[in-house]
């Protein structure tokens, strides 16, 4: 074809989308083989799952999120998704395939997915997502599972971020007699941190013992003795059921500390989910340098009872892409051996030596 002015705009990858190609591209899959083998070894298995699906089993579920999301019409007229969220795609699959019998059921998964982004990064809509999900098991070890397994794949890739946990199950139960619209706005401020709008929302609408409680927590960012210190020096007392949850999520960290992985975490009751279908702990874990979350996780005990299936399930998912510019020259493409002045067979002869020893040869 000849480049014209005309076609040459043809000839780029459209705004938003990815190239991966030679050496990146090798260290790129050399990640995600790592942290495949790792999920292996702890049981999970591998699940792959559609690039588009009907959008109306999912609109519900997006609701603030809808607008991120690349619709399409196929030939009968359906209106079809292209994968935003591995998460969503393998509660359907999930929920239409398991029974009673399989659970528990571990999975992994990894593969691109495309949503449309404003404000966090305008020059990137395609994202590698890679990570697992427990089905059907809930309380603190399944919790646990998942949080050591997490800090597990980040010391495979050699990075630290700072991980902010948070409980959305306190947060709801604190709001429990509150509309549902009412807790939405509340949980609008507080990923926002509008604190005065925040302390609009509640005036009216909650009792006024609760009011300072609330508005300290939300500011909450710190380690569990100081989060247990917050506790002890302000007047509200936490009804049972309010510090069941509480004691839920300092129970994680007092076994996480007890397991050395306690630096990892910052207890943080901003972290509400950045998802409508979280129910119990949330998280976002953060690198130095990145301008937004580079994990996300936590307790979704509804999500596949949207699609037929009552139970409970936990998990995370990575951005890959943004954790690799992180990983400096680790995964790098090994040096080679080029075979030279040799006849084809002897070449090859020799190239297959090096390659039985771990070398790579080329002709």
């Amino acid at each position: 074809m000849e480049v014209t002015e005309k076609n040459q705009r043809l000839l780029q990858i459209p705004q938003g989308t990815e190239i991966i190609y030679l050496e990146e591209a090798f260290k790129h899959q050399q990640a995600v083989s790592q942290i495949n083998n790792l999920f292996t070894s702890w049981g999970y298995l591998p699940v792959e799952t559609p690039l588009f699906d009907f959008f109306d089993i999912y609109q519900e579920l997006l609701s603030n999120k809808v607008k991120d999301v690349y619709r399409l019409v196929d030939r009968e007229g359906d209106l079809l998704m292209l994968r935003s969220d591995i998460t969503l795609f393998l509660a359907k699959q999930m929920g239409v395939m398991l029974s009673r019998a399989d659970l528990p059921k571990r999975v992994y998964y990894s593969g691109a997915i495309l949503r449309h982004q404003n404000r966090e990064d305008i020059s990137k809509n395609e994202f590698f997502q890679t990570g697992v999900e427990l089905i059907g098991k809930s309380g603190a070890d399944a919790d646990l599972e998942v949080l050591t397994l997490l800090v597990k794949t980040f010391e495979a890739l050699n990075v630290k971020p700072f991980v902010h946990i948070g409980s959305r199950d306190l947060i709801n139960t604190l709001l429990s007699a509150s509309p549902e619209d009412f807790t939405a706005s509340v949980f609008k401020a507080v990923k926002n941190r509008d604190f005065p709008l925040l302390k609009d929302l509640l005036d009216g609408n909650v009792s006024s013992k609760k009011i300072p409680f609330l508005m300290q927590l939300m500011r909450f960012i710190g380690s569990s003795a100081e989060f247990r210190n917050m506790l002890k020096n302000q007047p509200y007392k936490p009804s049972e059921i309010e510090m069941e949850k509480i004691e839920h999520l300092l129970s994680l960290m007092d076994t996480l500390e007890k397991l050395g992985m306690e630096q990892y975490f910052r207890i943080d009751m901003s972290e509400t989910g950045n998802q409508s279908y979280y129910t119990g702990i949330v998280f976002q874990g953060y690198l130095e340098g990145t301008d937004s979350a580079i994990v996300s996780g936590g307790r979704y005990d509804s999500l596949l009872e949207h699609f037929g299936f009552d139970t409970p399930s936990v998990g995370f998912s990575i951005l890959l892409r943004k954790v690799e510019e992180h990983l400096g020259s680790r995964f790098t493409l090994p040096d080679n051996t080029r075979i030279k002045g040799k006849d084809f067979v002897s070449a090859f002869m020799e190239a297959e030596k090096i390659r039985k020893e771990g070398g790579i040869a080329i002709l």
